[in-house]
């Protein structure tokens, strides 16, 4: 099959972190033979390229280089209200619409699949009524989730989904979205994305540190507002206080962090915390063996965004680490609370201090909780199984 997908964010360089999942599903797919393109906006400029000599990554402009920062970056909450905002948006649909067209006038498909289908859904359906391709929509929840408050929004999303050949989401969380929220009617798909690791981590032996070494509790993700970085500072902090020994590993960059910082500082934390970025593959798996516990913190912030998924749970597990995770969004379908993992509520510090001390007390228990978290994930967010049902949607075979 001759395949193209359509994304607001893809790989801007071999080793670029962008949209891991979606780097991995255009290259599995290349793997079994099939013809995979990538239509995506540019990024301050960057050109076309060939992703790993194996995926055509076509780009469009929609304004000055230095402006293009619409996609691949998160933007604060602020910025979204903007005049300039609105604008670079329009820019961007309509730039986006001049290509798709000139790309389908050019060539055809058998399957154009769009990821984030507000507003990319609209490229997508310019491409099936000049070619008559197979159109499949990915909604991951994230897009979606400001417009339900609007009936206009809501409205715009089943129009969008009247041309689609095939619905998927990524998560029974994004699913129930589109099904109660937007009255989306058509059949909808459930197939999440796995961890985009090109190796699987070895289980690492219990009871191997060193006597009087910290606890290490490690935090990886955007510094940003719903993924709730503040609400683990503030329980790392109330740990710290009580006197327990601990360090505090956070992997990540966003706009949040001079906030993050200033808050670390102001709890009297820096010399037990650790703030990073811009970390290689090999870099973050050494974070991922050396910490005790992982903390996925997420929130539902004040716009009501929250997790579609939560990728990077489902990569600590395969770590074999004990996992905490906020309750909310696409989160449930990754952790069953005290079967492979630790769920606590969202936006309390106490509650997650609180996990995090049981766990340290008693981790013998937590280990087998996590080597239980590893053999699920395992079987239910493998590349095989996920790239299979992908192809039989894309072939008109559903599930």
């Amino acid at each position: 099959m001759k395949i193209l997908l359509i994304t607001s964010s893809f790989a801007r360089t071999d080793s670029d972190f962008a949209a891991p999942w979606l780097n991995r599903l255009s290259l599995e797919c290349s793997a079994r033979g099939h013809t995979v393109s990538i239509l995506a906006p540019s990024y301050k400029g960057i050109p076309q390229s060939l992703y790993k000599g194996a995926v055509e990554v076509k780009r469009f402009r929609y304004w000055s280089a230095a402006r293009e920062r619409l996609t691949h970056e998160d933007s604060s909450p602020a910025s979204l209200h903007t005049f300039f905002y609105k604008l670079l948006l329009l820019s961007y649909i309509f730039c986006g619409s001049l290509a798709a067209a000139g790309l389908f006038l050019r060539g055809r498909f058998d399957v154009i699949e769009v990821h984030w289908p507000v507003p990319q859904g609209l490229f997508g359906i310019i491409g099936k009524l000049l070619t008559g391709a197979r159109l499949s929509f990915v909604f991951y929840g994230s897009e979606i989730l400001l417009l339900r408050g609007s009936a206009a929004g809501r409205a715009g999303v089943r129009f969008l989904t009247r041309f689609a050949d095939s619905v998927t989401a990524i998560s029974t969380f994004t699913k129930e979205l589109l099904e109660k929220d937007f009255g989306v009617t058509a059949p909808i798909t459930v197939i999440p994305f796995g961890p985009s690791l090109d190796e699987l981590p070895t289980v690492p032996p219990a009871g191997t540190a060193a006597p009087g070494s910290p606890f290490t509790v490690l935090y990886v993700g955007k510094l940003i507002e719903r993924k709730g970085p503040q609400y683990l500072v503030e329980a790392f902090s109330r740990l710290s206080a009580s006197g327990e020994n601990m360090r505090l590993v956070m992997v990540g960059d966003g706009y949040l962090r001079e906030k993050i910082l200033a808050q670390i500082s102001d709890l009297k934390i820096k010399d037990k915390t650790t703030v990073l970025s811009g970390l290689g593959r090999a870099e973050l798996d050494a974070r991922f063996a050396a910490c005790d516990v992982f903390v996925f913190p997420s929130i539902i912030d004040d716009r009501g965004d929250t997790e579609g998924l939560g990728l990077v749970a489902v990569e600590a597990m395969y770590h074999s680490k004990p996992v905490i995770a906020s309750a909310v969004g696409g989160v449930l379908d990754i952790i069953r609370d005290n079967e492979t993992g630790y769920l606590v509520p969202q936006r309390d510090p106490a509650a997650l201090a609180a996990r995090i001390l049981a766990i340290k007390n008693d981790y013998q228990a937590a280990l087998k909780i996590a080597a239980a978290g590893r053999e699920d994930a395992l079987k239910r967010f493998s590349w095989e199984s996920i790239t299979g049902k992908f192809l039989r949607v894309y072939s008109g075979g559903g599930r």
